[in-house]
């Protein structure tokens, strides 16, 4: 069965709204779930396997960051890279401000 055939299933379906009632918040940014919050699956290889803690409930634009930030659309996981890189521009960030409000 496909992930998408997978996705219409009650199964599935009873799944993701006991996940929206236990956390009803962003695992990353703390924020309310919004209307078009995702299930993220933890292990897209035991995609059937219903267990909690293999799941992280995340708003829309935190799941689009973390299939980014993981490396999905070019199949390498270069997450640390990646991180790293936006650890820097946000200290730069915060060197401006600062220098800024000198």
């Amino acid at each position: 069965m496909t992930h998408e055939q997978f996705r219409k299933t009650k199964k599935w379906r009873d799944f993701r709204q006991k996940m929206r009632k236990k956390h009803k918040y962003d695992y990353v940014t703390g924020s309310p779930l919004t209307k078009t919050w995702n299930l993220h699956h933890l292990n897209p290889f035991e995609y059937e396997l219903l267990e909690d803690d293999y799941f992280a409930c995340l708003n829309y634009e935190t799941h689009q960051c973390l299939h980014w930030l993981w490396g999905y659309e070019n199949q390498r996981r270069d997450w640390r890279a990646r991180l790293a890189k936006l650890k820097e521009l946000c200290e730069k960030m915060d060197s401006c401000i600062d220098n800024e409000s000198r």
